[in-house]
């Protein structure tokens, strides 16, 4: 147990570092950035036309993406993409998160720099605790979406031409692969939950829960990322092998694999901490979630998990299936961006002051 002085110093570390950054973004460079920025997505919009988007260059993470509007044409790009670029037609959009970029930032940044008649959008999948990738993915795009509410103020410095945050959602599979195999979701599941993380040693809290669980079920604990050899169908009957599936972010905010939970019939478990959040307003009755003292003894919360999985039955499966073909695939994602993009760039055009959409896709889904 940590004594109360302990508690205090660190309120007192956090303090400071609080106030460091704080000063950080009071820095006149900031101003001189925005300008920089909304000028440069005027001129750009000036010079092209974007009014309705109709060619969209997506990157590989995105690859089992289909359009919802059918006047959108979307192209693939492949992994390599910076390296063998492809042609594009003027008045092009690129969709890519920061997983297509990666390693390859600064020959991203001279793609970006090099193309003025394309519209650059990121949607950032880890906004919430890779600052210095997320913060340079702000500074060159056009439009940069967080997929997180933690540090959106922050990162709102380095591009004044936000969205969002939009939230994460299942692109591993696309909805006519789960509908084809429905099949294979509701055969038999087992009662302990899966939980297969990779281990990161910057993360020692989260490798702290996980490690505890694992005590109790053998199916928690770490992993690599060999899901990405395996095949569709593959990974798919791995999470529709089981009711339930205990997930640790590495900080805040929602996973994808909480989607990929839910797409294929699971009952999600979460840190308590995450329901204040409003990443998990879209998620609602599903999920259940643990706290501190179910770390020592995560059994009460799973046979939770599992009573709920079985009292649903088929219904309550097919149920949340649904629910997550129609409000949490990638597919949906990108058609609300694409569409919220078009009215910022009309809002633009008009010099429209008002309320822009805040966290993109909550209202939708919370008026069902």
């Amino acid at each position: 147990m940590s004594s109360i002085s302990d508690v205090h110093q660190m309120i007192e570390r956090l303090s400071n570092l609080n106030k460091e950054v704080y000063s950080i973004l009071q820095d006149p460079i900031f101003d001189s950035l925005a300008f920089t920025k909304v000028q440069g997505l005027l001129d750009k919009l000036q010079g092209n036309d974007f009014t309705r988007i109709r060619s969209v260059f997506l990157g590989e993470h995105l690859r089992k993406s289909m359009p919802i509007n059918l006047e959108r044409e979307y192209f693939y790009l492949s992994e390599d993409f910076l390296n063998s670029l492809p042609r594009v037609p003027k008045n092009s959009v690129f969709l890519l998160t920061n997983n297509d970029i990666g390693s390859s930032l600064p020959k991203y940044i001279d793609f970006y720099n090099s193309n003025p008649g394309i519209l650059f959008i990121i949607w950032d999948w880890d906004s919430q605790h890779w600052i210095a990738m997320s913060s340079m993915l702000a500074v060159y795009s056009d439009f940069y979406i967080a997929a997180g509410s933690e540090n959106a103020f922050l990162l709102s410095h380095f591009n004044p031409n936000v969205i969002g945050p939009v939230f994460c959602a299942v692109h591993q599979w696309t909805r006519r692969f789960i509908v084809d195999n429905i099949d294979c979701i509701l055969g038999s599941r087992s009662d302990s939950p899966l939980g297969k993380h990779v281990y990161y040693s910057a993360y020692p809290k989260r490798n702290r829960v996980i490690a505890s669980v694992a005590v109790h079920y053998p199916d928690v604990g770490f992993s690599d990322n060999q899901y990405k050899s395996k095949s569709d169908i593959d990974n798919l009957r791995e999470w529709a092998s089981y009711k339930v599936h205990w997930i640790s972010p590495v900080l805040s905010g929602v996973p994808i694999r909480v989607y990929n939970s839910l797409i294929t019939g699971g009952i999600p478990l979460l840190p308590s901490f995450t329901r204040n959040m409003p990443e998990v307003e879209i998620l609602g009755k599903y999920p259940l979630y643990y706290g501190v003292e179910d770390l020592l003894n995560p059994k009460k919360i799973v046979n939770d998990a599992v009573n709920r999985f079985d009292l649903g039955g088929e219904s309550g499966l097919i149920e949340r299936v649904s629910c997550a073909i129609e409000k949490h695939h990638v597919d949906g994602r990108w058609e609300l961006i694409l569409s919220e993009v078009e009215k910022q760039i009309d809002k633009i055009n008009r010099s429209d002051r008002g309320f822009q959409s805040g966290y993109l896709g909550i209202r939708p889904f919370l008026n069902n």
